[in-house]
């Protein structure tokens, strides 16, 4: 599991290494409604408006041929996370493939 490191902004679009090739991701937190993640491969939607939740997988498509898997990690308890706290108290993680067989829903 590698750690994405992720600013506490409410919108934001970066680049990550995930399995030798590059993706672009796009946080955005909605307020009431959530943070949502789109998923992008060579500037390529990949997968859009994905509700982020605590401890659950993000991608779960092994069609859509991503390596691993994403997850939101809460460090003081359950809660969705809130983009104030990125960083902090909420973690972006990668999760190999091997992880994504027994970490998570």
């Amino acid at each position: 599991m590698n750690i994405i490191n992720i600013a506490a902004v409410d919108s934001q679009y970066f680049s990550s290494q995930l399995g030798g090739d590059y993706y672009q991701l796009r946080l955005q937190d909605k307020g009431t409604a959530g943070v949502f993640l789109d998923v992008y491969r060579y500037e390529i939607p990949l997968i859009m408006g994905i509700l982020c939740l605590d401890r659950v997988r993000l991608i779960r498509s092994a069609y859509k041929r991503f390596p691993g898997d994403l997850m939101f990690i809460d460090q003081q308890g359950f809660s969705p996370p809130q983009f104030t706290y990125f960083g902090t108290r909420f973690f972006l993680a990668h999760l190999t493939e091997d992880e994504t067989k027994t970490i998570g829903n």
